[in-house]
């Protein structure tokens, strides 16, 4: 799981985490070799292991998503529409397996960083 691995090297090292995952995500989803999906269900991993916020980690991750979405020319919703259904696919399947307060902290992020990206940032 090279995924999770890159992401809890961002989560775990000492620059600014927000910073570090976001810049991660945006590399890994710009090269196209790994599945937007799979970088949200590594995120909750990690979180459900103690490394790093499932709350935060998932909005760093739908942000960075939108971005690298939109360096390759898709329109910030178009970006946003793709992210979403990967991140919620994801969330749905956590909340299936029994855990509620994991999946409801992955929503709380998914709807903050959907409040982010869709306000220029400044």
């Amino acid at each position: 799981m090279q995924v999770k691995e890159l992401l809890k090297g961002a989560i775990e090292g000492t620059g600014e985490v927000t910073k570090d995952l976001m810049s991660t995500v945006t590399g890994l989803v710009r090269e196209g070799t790994t599945d937007i999906g799979q970088i949200f269900h590594s995120v909750i991993g990690l979180g459900q292991e103690g490394i790093g916020d499932v709350t935060s980690g998932v909005r760093d991750a739908f942000v960075g998503s939108v971005r690298a979405l939109e360096e390759s020319g898709k329109t910030t919703e178009e970006a946003v529409e793709v992210v979403s259904s990967k991140a919620t696919s994801v969330v749905s399947n956590v909340s299936k397996e029994g855990m509620e307060d994991v999946s409801g902290a992955a929503q709380k992020g998914i709807e903050e960083a959907k409040g982010i990206v869709k306000k220029p940032l400044s």
